[in-house]
């Protein structure tokens, strides 16, 4: 009994000995003891990771025809402008002594214009070229403004469409540099905003009279020309024989034209068009253009004036001749609905045009018309911009001696599809 009391002492001791001996720098564990029979934890998820949201649709590239075979990147697009009149001119002269006024009248249907164009590339960004004809041009009028020269004599000072038998109008080669592209072909001179631009871009059915009379004109040569952001340039060398026609003389025409934008929307540009050596000769010419255009949200002004000088004959005293006109347009737009909604545009333009700048001209010595007033109204009314277009105009012709030449009254109802 004692020796089992010794023991149970012994033992008792023992543990309480153990308990209290713990190592300074032990720490208690932070997790029990993995239960072997538990279930692992489970792994951790990776990050949802979302997909890139798709790029912006991208501007689609024109419709192009690939050609050549040499070249890769070749490439070709037709163009069409078609316009189709419907005109009508009349005038009423009074009877002499009494008489009943006589009244003139002519309308028809007519089709304006068929321009058929390609452009394209051959190599890219370097060589491209340009045609365009138009078959309805064999179908222009002949028309003539007389004036007098230095002998008194009734001549014709200009003609309209004397060389429009050929339907050819542009045909050109371009090399194209980072501050030049090299021209060479038959182009449009750049006199006259209204003319040297794109007929289908006009805001009347047709261009104003002084705009047709003097600007426009095509010939064969090489042109300098390049646009930049806030300008661009253009200057050439051609025949001076006029549209489709071999040089006759030694004598070449020069040209050139500046344009600069100092605003989004506006073009303030000057040109010229001069003949160099044998100045005294038949046939010489002088251009002097200036031009304004201004087109922000629905409000457009367009203004130009031409200054022109011409030598007759040989040695002939030079007739100075010069006009120009003021054009002002607002936009409607969203009229209509479905396949007829588009956008309406009023436009109102004033243009005059004097033969003689020299005299005043008296019709009725000479068989000449002097001064031309132009008083015109009308309207645009664009289905799909300029592609689609339905145009409407009312021109009121007035002459300074309106009892030698009554004016006239031109109405014209157009439509045109272009592209």
């Amino acid at each position: 009994m004692q020796r089992l009391l010794i023991s149970l002492s012994s033992l008792v001791a023992f543990a309480a000995s153990a308990q209290a001996q713990t190592a300074p720098d032990a720490q208690p564990p932070t997790n029990p003891p993995a239960d072997p029979a538990a279930a692992p934890p489970p792994a951790e998820a990776p990050p949802v990771v979302l997909p890139a949201p798709p790029p912006p649709p991208k501007a689609e590239d024109p419709k192009r025809l690939s050609v050549g075979k040499e070249t890769p990147g070749s490439w070709f697009t037709p163009g069409l402008n078609l316009q189709g009149w419907f005109q009508y001119d009349g005038s009423t002269k009074a009877g002499a002594n009494g008489a009943a006024d006589v009244t003139t009248a002519t309308s028809r249907f007519r089709v304006r214009r068929v321009e058929i164009s390609g452009t394209g590339a051959i190599i890219p960004k370097f060589v491209t070229w340009r045609f365009m004809f138009d078959p309805m041009r064999v179908r222009d009028e002949f028309t003539t403004a007389n004036a007098v020269n230095a002998a008194g004599a009734n001549v014709p000072v200009r003609t309209y469409a004397t060389t429009a038998i050929s339907p050819l109008q542009d045909a050109y080669i371009t090399l194209q540099g980072e501050f030049m592209d090299v021209t060479i072909g038959q182009f449009k001179a750049p006199i006259s905003w209204d003319a040297y631009n794109s007929a289908a871009k006009i805001i009347m059915p047709d261009r104003q009279f002084i705009a047709l009379l003097e600007g426009g004109q095509r010939d064969v040569g090489v042109k300098l020309e390049k646009t930049f952001e806030k300008f661009s340039y253009n200057v050439g060398i051609v025949n001076g024989a006029g549209q489709n026609s071999f040089d006759n003389n030694n004598q070449k025409d020069v040209e050139g034209r500046v344009e600069v934008y100092p605003v989004p929307g506006m073009t303030i540009a000057g040109a010229f068009y001069d003949s160099l050596g044998y100045r005294s000769k038949a046939g010489t010419k002088d251009r002097w253009e200036g031009d304004f255009r201004y087109e922000t949200g629905p409000f457009l002004i367009q203004a130009e004036f031409i200054r022109n000088r011409d030598i007759l004959a040989d040695n002939g005293k030079a007739l100075n001749s010069q006009g120009g006109y003021v054009a002002l347009a607002y936009k409607l737009k969203g009229l209509g609905s479905g396949n007829w909604k588009g956008d309406l545009q009023p436009v109102v333009r004033v243009g005059y045009f004097d033969p003689n700048a020299d005299v005043n001209v008296d019709p009725t010595a000479t068989g000449a018309t002097d001064e031309r007033f132009d008083y015109e109204a009308g309207f645009n009314y664009y289905l799909r911009g300029h592609e689609m277009k339905f145009q409407a105009s009312y021109d009121r012709q007035q002459f300074d001696n309106s009892t030698a030449k009554p004016a006239t009254n031109e109405v014209i109802v157009a439509t045109q599809v272009w592209f």
